[in-house]
């Protein structure tokens, strides 16, 4: 026989079963609302020393050592936009030659020098006995320096050297000048830290580096000084001699020749006298010697006869 289960009971399973879901949907929510969360603990860590010494040192003094470490020691290349800086170029010359007229060839550069508006540095004036020579320093302006080495060298019979020769410096220039603008910003930065110094330390590290910054500040402004000077006034190093009559020719002939060479012996013999008598101190004192060790030679050699 057969058994048939009535449909009612598939639906009083199901519904069994969704109540059951719905009563541990309902505990596990109630579980979560009721937890509490745990506060998170604090962990407090102590600031190391250096960054303690760091923050106490007076604002701005590191960024400052910084850009003065980063900072660009050479100009930065010239943009379209920018002006074209001026040519710093150093001419020097140098000239030799020989003149007829000693007193007139100095009255004539003196004049050539005073036209150009240059000046004469230095002059040095010597003579032998056969020749006069004078050696200048002369400065004039960049400007006159070519006309200048013209007249002096024009109209001149016997020139033994002309020789000229220029130096650009103006990329040195132009790097000089911006090493030194940024010193002297880095300066000023030093000197807004140095009214926010709060101890001695502090001041005495401030003006440290205010001094190294000072002292390139101070060299380079007196290299771009000279090099301007150099620029502006060019430098002329003139020599110019007279060679002069040396004594009158020998006589022809053989006897006149044997009584000249006679007379210069002679005049060689008084010159070894002359000389010999400028020693005479030491010849005085030798002669002492000399009887004084003659002396005591004599008594050792009559103390051995007696005895």
């Amino acid at each position: 026989m057969i058994m048939e289960f009535p449909d009612c009971l598939h639906h009083i399973g199901n519904s069994i079963t969704m109540k059951y879901l719905t009563l541990i949907s309902a505990c596990w929510l109630l579980a979560a609302c009721g937890h509490k969360p745990q506060p998170t603990a604090t962990v407090e860590y102590e600031v190391p020393a250096i960054a303690k010494d760091e923050a106490a040192a007076p604002a701005g003094l590191m960024d400052a050592k910084q850009a003065e470490t980063t900072a660009p020691d050479a100009a930065a290349p010239a943009t379209p936009g920018q002006p074209v800086p001026e040519q710093k170029i150093i001419k020097t010359a140098r000239i030799i030659y020989s003149v007829e007229d000693f007193a007139a060839a100095k009255n004539r550069v003196a004049g050539i020098v005073s036209k150009s508006g240059g000046y004469i540095l230095a002059e040095t004036q010597h003579g032998d006995g056969t020749e006069k020579r004078n050696q200048l320093d002369i400065k004039v302006p960049a400007a006159a320096f070519d006309s200048c080495v013209e007249k002096l060298t024009s109209g001149i019979s016997r020139l033994d050297e002309k020789s000229i020769n220029s130096q650009d410096v103006t990329a040195e220039y132009v790097d000089l000048d911006a090493r030194m603008k940024t010193r002297v910003a880095t300066e000023q930065r030093y000197l807004d830290i140095l009214k926010q110094a709060r101890t001695v330390k502090e001041v005495l590290e401030v003006e440290a580096q205010l001094k190294s910054i000072r002292e390139e500040i101070e060299a380079a402004k007196g290299r771009l000084q000279y090099m301007d000077r150099q620029a502006s006034y060019s430098t002329i190093h003139l020599e110019y001699y007279q060679v002069l009559a040396l004594s009158a020719p020998e006589t022809a002939g053989f006897l006149p020749r044997v009584g000249l060479a006679l007379r210069n012996g002679w005049n060689n013999v008084l010159g070894l006298v002359i000389d010999v008598a400028g020693w005479w101190p030491l010849m005085l004192v030798a002669v002492f010697l000399f009887i004084f060790i003659r002396r005591r030679w004599r008594n050792n050699k009559k103390s051995l006869a007696t005895a």
